[in-house]
């Protein structure tokens, strides 16, 4: 018999020929289904030149600043304020005239008021008389005393007399025993009492003088209470603190003021100062000492930020300029002026004119010319700005030209066809 062999195994190949043929062509349509798919959605869009506006990126001193509103204001400003409330009762003077301290602007009418005053006052005047009364009846009291000492004194002088005389006759045997000895028991008490009336002049001299230092001090304490009551009440006379200009002063007879209310301001006129109102963004960047100007009958006028006022009222906070140099003649009270305010010092940067264009790409993109008729989208990178121009960090080079009206219509096109 035929001894068969083993068998041996045949692999079966993974990658034949044909199939090689099938993967590269799968792999062909791939790429030009893609190719053709991008060329497809290429985004194109076509403009009338007429239409846009273009211009160039140039390269200059470029400086961080704001424009912001500011009022001219005196740079000492002094409030009238009422000291005490009331309604008007008379008025004595006109707004916009100058005025010297102390002059009445006002009078006020507070009958309540007023009576509290006038009773205080009484009360106190009672209380004045009072203290004085007993300060006239421990005065009298201790002349009463004085007076019984200076008696007592003389008393025992007469009854020294006598008895030294008598004892000199007793022991000569002129008088009898009994009158001597009478004259010797009023020696003794005559100088007992004096002696008496001397410790109670001496002690009630004593507290005499200790109460009405005290009635002294309680009457000048009462008296400067009967000072403020007549203080309390000439302050119901509203009266110009210090001399200048009086302004914001329209009081009606019969109009309402409460204590502390402003009724008018005065311009000492030292001078002015510009008050101006700035973003709450720019609160970290504004400091005392920038530099800031405004333009008046065509000429520049140079500030500076003196005060900066960090409470942030409806978005905004306040700040405070004085003039560098003097003050034009044209500089009036009240007028608005549009101030440059410099956030930076001045440096060389690229730049890009403020358009329309900002308004749709947010500063994030331009489109840029490339001399074939057509405008690219770029993404750019913006940095600071001012009134006139953004300054470029990232994306354009000096001479390019790009589009500067609005990207509303186009802004989600790649490229713009320029007709």
């Amino acid at each position: 018999m035929r001894q068969l062999g083993m068998d041996k195994k045949i692999e079966k190949k993974k990658w034949t020929a044909k199939k090689t043929l099938y993967a590269a062509g799968s792999i062909l349509l791939l790429l030009l289904l893609f190719f053709g798919f991008k060329s497809f959605n290429k985004k194109i869009y076509k403009a009338d030149a007429s239409r846009i506006s273009v211009k160039e990126v140039i390269e200059g001193q470029f400086q961080d600043m704001i424009l912001i509103e500011g009022d001219i204001e005196p740079i000492n400003l002094v409030l009238v304020n009422t000291l005490e409330g009331g309604s008007v009762k008379e008025i004595f003077i006109e707004d916009g005239v100058h005025v010297e301290a102390g002059t009445p602007l006002l009078q006020l009418s507070n009958p309540t008021a007023t009576l509290g005053y006038l009773n205080q006052e009484t009360a106190i005047i009672e209380q004045i008389n009072n203290l004085r009364n007993l300060k006239l009846s421990l005065e009298k009291d201790q002349r009463n005393l004085d007076e019984s000492l200076i008696d007592s004194e003389n008393k025992l002088a007469e009854t020294t007399r006598r008895y030294k005389t008598d004892s000199v006759l007793f022991t000569k045997d002129v008088i009898a025993k009994n009158d001597y000895i009478d004259i010797r028991e009023s020696f003794k008490y005559e100088s007992q009492k004096r002696n008496l009336l001397q410790d109670n002049v001496n002690k009630s001299s004593k507290d005499n003088q200790i109460q009405i230092k005290q009635i002294n001090q309680s009457i000048e304490m009462m008296q400067r209470n009967l000072e403020m009551i007549h203080e309390n009440i000439e302050k119901l006379m509203v009266r110009a603190p210090v001399s200048g200009m009086l302004s914001s002063f329209d009081p009606v007879i019969g109009e309402s003021y409460g204590r502390n209310q402003t009724v008018a301001k005065i311009d000492v006129q030292a001078g002015f100062k510009i008050k101006g109102q700035v973003d709450e963004y720019y609160l970290s960047s504004v400091k005392p000492g920038q530099l800031a100007s405004f333009s008046l009958d065509g000429k520049i006028v140079d500030l500076k930020v003196k005060k900066v006022l960090p409470e942030v009222v409806n978005r905004r906070f306040e700040i405070e300029l004085v003039f560098v140099n003097e003050v034009p003649e044209a500089v009036t009270l009240g007028q608005s002026v549009q101030v440059r305010l410099e956030l930076s010092k001045a440096q060389q940067s690229l730049m890009i004119p403020r358009g329309n264009y900002f308004q749709a790409s947010g500063g994030q993109y331009v489109f840029v010319l490339n001399g074939k008729g057509e405008a690219q989208k770029r993404y750019i990178k913006i940095g600071n700005q001012n009134p006139s121009y953004y300054q470029v960090l990232e994306g354009l080079q000096k001479g390019e030209r790009f589009i500067t009206s609005s990207y509303q219509e186009f802004k989600n096109y790649e490229t713009i066809e320029i007709n």
